[in-house]
């Protein structure tokens, strides 16, 4: 991949999410612990991308508090389309004429090695432009992409323009794309107003065949990677989908988790080899747990606690913030009170109280 100085991203983010029913922006709402855009930053960030410019609208002084530093930001005053919402963007850019990655605020299944792909295809190709696509049995609301007997992209076409023939494509178009800079300003300027008003950044697909370009395509590489969030129900099914995720990923580094379906681990949490976490037990943020422990079922591991190895808690325990030694036993139905130390091989009883009162653990 070339210099990290050839690589730029516009994330939209300007929407109110109004099928969320909530006065908080869509890309805002909470998501493991951090806001849907969130993700998507992570991802760019990993994929190699340090610029990032983030498109606002709605209450945006709330999106700029959360988006962190080095992100910069500009302002679509009015929502006339994804088109338009680019071209807000683009004076940031003047001089610059490397890959421009376009993604949405609200896809926070995306992953780094996707965006990597995409911007290899674009690369690879050497094409002005590179689209994410994938296939779906039901491809129900989404653009299809249309491709002659060679093979070639001609045009994505909307599910409400599309024909017969065209709504029984499979393949689909994601949304997430990668521009070579000066053909996106080229194409933008190109492109004219639907008759509602807006302008559509797919549109500039179309413009770029016109000039006789080929257009590239990049797969996406896990499950559920194109879902964008418009209501609460899909950030329910997204959930489900980065849970699973999340849990796999430990579970291949040698974490046993004996119901999956039942469990909550953050993804910042830290596990060594070994550990077996019982169903309901919840892992929340910033923890750390040591090799061999047990943990559960119907337990709740808090924020910023620390197990050493060899811990075992036992069914419906609460702590936050607790440091806990190797080998120490905590007893069905402990619950810590603020940050407590439990000094290594001690056993706290079940049922005890931690915290406030004094200790209950005895070495």
């Amino acid at each position: 991949m070339s210099s990290r100085r050839d690589l730029a991203a516009i994330i939209l983010a300007a929407g109110d999410g109004t099928r969320m029913l909530s006065r908080i922006p869509k890309v805002l709402h909470s998501l493991y612990g951090k806001p849907l855009i969130g993700h998507v930053l992570d991802a760019v960030r990993q994929a190699g991308i340090k610029r990032i410019v983030v498109v606002v609208g709605y209450r945006s002084d709330m999106v700029r508090s959360q988006l962190g530093p080095g992100v910069e930001t500009v302002v679509q005053r009015t929502l006339k389309g994804t088109g338009h919402a680019v071209a807000q963007a683009l004076p940031k850019f003047k001089n610059f004429h490397g890959d421009l990655v376009v993604l949405y605020g609200d896809t926070p299944l995306l992953t780094a090695q996707t965006v990597r792909g995409l911007i290899d295809a674009r690369r690879k190709e050497k094409a002005p432009c590179a689209l994410l696509t994938t296939q779906l049995k039901e491809p129900t609301g989404y653009g299809r992409i249309v491709r002659d007997q060679t093979g070639r992209i001609v045009r994505i076409v909307e599910e409400i323009d599309a024909s017969q023939a065209e709504r029984a494509i499979e393949e689909i178009n994601v949304g997430s794309y990668c521009f070579q800079a000066k053909a996106l300003k080229a194409a933008l300027k190109m492109v004219k107003p639907a008759p509602n008003g807006e302008f559509y950044l797919t549109d500039t697909v179309a413009t770029l065949v016109k000039s006789g370009a080929p257009i590239a395509s990049a797969p996406t590489r896990s499950v559920g990677e194109f879902l964008g969030i418009n209501t609460r129900a899909d950030l329910a099914r997204v959930q489900t989908i980065m849970r699973s995720r999340i849990l796999e990923r430990f579970m291949l580094r040698g974490v046993t988790i004996v119901d999956p379906y039942t469990t909550y681990v953050d993804g910042s949490a830290k596990i060594g080899q070994d550990t077996v976490i019982y169903p309901h037990t919840v892992i929340e943020k910033d923890v750390r747990i040591g090799r061999r422990c047990q943990l559960g079922p119907f337990c709740r591991i808090g924020e910023e606690t620390r197990l050493g190895d060899g811990v075992t808690v036992g069914n419906f325990v609460e702590m936050t913030g607790c440091r806990v030694g190797a080998g120490a036993k905590i007893g069905g139905g402990a619950r810590f009170l603020g940050p407590v130390l439990v000094k290594p091989g001690s056993v706290v009883e079940a049922g005890a109280t931690l915290g406030g009162n004094g200790s209950h653990a005895r070495g």
